[in-house]
This record gives structure tokens, sequence and C-alpha cells, in this order.
């Protein structure tokens, strides 16, 4: 027992160690030009300011960190404050689960979307009009275009729903997904199985709590299970799980 209680403290001294020397760069923002650069703890430069957003959370978490320059354009700079990924894109989020999706404007209202890993690699190139990363169920929603149907791949872009859906759930609920298409909705499997037939009007996601999903069918809410059995009757104007819950004024 003393071996494993040294060795949890060895391993909290090495993350306390490696999250201290994050903090030997800190961002600053110049007082004249009002543009951030990278400082060391004697606050000097190590980065000019040349950008016009740094990530709120530089400094207090390991990774790459999101930056603006002064064009507008969105990359990524490590612990150090050095720029590992161009400022190329048009957009990109935070990293969540080790991902974040980038995207270039292609026209007025176009993009193209792709998905980066924690490493600044473009994992899934920007060729699609349309994506939706879940971090939580690890795929993403894809699309030709903007406007197009959509489907799911997983995180390496091997397409697990071909793209022919016009509505879709935000979230997949242990390996099912909420779908519609010709304003009829139903329930998939990641490998498109039907496993609730198409006869909705709509269908929410499924809640992890009570594996129930709320559905609307002649213009009133209900409520299914995983295998599509009416478990409350279509009774009810509007209806939503909400924690263990179900709510149906």
């Amino acid at each position: 027992m003393k071996s494993l209680h040294l060795l949890s403290l060895c391993l909290s001294l090495v993350i306390c160690q490696q999250f201290a020397r994050t903090q030997n760069v800190y961002s600053k923002q110049d007082e004249k030009t009002g543009l951030y650069g990278f400082v060391d703890t004697d606050d000097k430069y190590i980065v000019k300011p040349v950008y016009k957003e740094v990530d709120f959370n530089f400094g207090n978490k390991p990774g790459l960190s999101k930056v603006i320059n002064n064009y507008d354009k969105t990359g990524f700079v490590n612990e150090s404050g050095k720029e590992v990924v161009p400022c190329k894109y048009d957009e990109a989020s935070s990293f969540e689960n080790g991902f974040t999706v980038v995207k270039i404007k292609t026209g007025d209202y176009e993009f193209k979307y792709g998905l980066m890993d924690s490493t600044g690699k473009e994992v899934i190139p920007l060729k699609y009009g349309r994506m939706e990363y879940y971090p939580k169920d690890k795929v993403i929603v894809v699309g030709e275009t903007n406007i197009s149907d959509v489907g799911l791949a997983d995180l390496t872009g091997k397409i697990l729903i071909p793209l022919q859906y016009e509505f879709w759930s935000k979230t997949v609920s242990k390996g099912l997904w909420p779908v519609g298409k010709n304003n009829i909705c139903g329930v998939v499997n990641l490998k498109n199985d039907i496993v609730v037939p198409f006869i909705y009007e709509m269908i929410e996601s499924y809640s992890d709590e009570t594996d129930l999903a709320a559905a609307k069918k002649d213009g009133k809410y209900g409520f299914i299970d995983r295998t599509g059995k009416v478990v409350i009757s279509f009774d009810y104007d509007d209806g939503w799980p909400s924690g263990p819950y179900i709510v149906a004024p």
C-alpha cells in the first residue's frame, strides 16, 4: 500500500510540475495597439503582440489554445505561445475531448468544414458544407452543403450513416439517432438500421436517464422507449425529458 501511495504522489508531482510549466508564459495585451502577445515571468515579450484574441484558458490547461490574428483568421498556439497551427481558418472552437471543428469561408454565406485533433492535424479535411461535432457521442454530423441532407461519420471521417436525412437529433444516445426525411421521423442505429419506424411528425433526442424520447403524432406529444413502444400516450401539447423526470404540460 505504501508503494502505491508513493507512486500516486510521484504522479501528482509530475502533473503539477507540467502544469506549473504552462504558467511560465502568459498572454498580455499591449496598451498601445490593443493586441495580445506572450510574455515570460519577467514580463518580457517572447512573442510580439499580433493577436486580437487569445483563448482565455491559455496557461490554465495543457495543449493548444486558440488565437485570432489582426486579419480575423484563427490558428492555435502551444503552451509556449508558439503558433503551431497557422492563422488560416475563419472560425474554430476550443478543443473538446481532443477535437475541434474548423472552417474556411468559400462564399458570401458558404463555408467548408473539417475536423482537427489536439496535435493540430486535420483528421478530416475541409470538404464538407456542414459539420456538427458531438463530443460526448464521438461522432460528427456531415453534409455536402449547409442545406443538403446529412449523415453521420466517426472521428476518422468514416461514414457511418449515408447523407440522406433532412432532420436530425442533436445527440446520439446509446447508439440511437432520431432522424427524419420527407416530413416524417424515425430512429436509426449506427448501422442505419431502422429501430423506430418513420411514422412520427417529430422525435426529440433520447434521454440517457429515462431512456425515453418525446415524439409528436397527429399534433400531440407522447413518449416512446428505445424499441419504439409508446410509454406515454399522445395526449399532450408539448413534452420533454428533464433529468430523471418527464415534463408533459
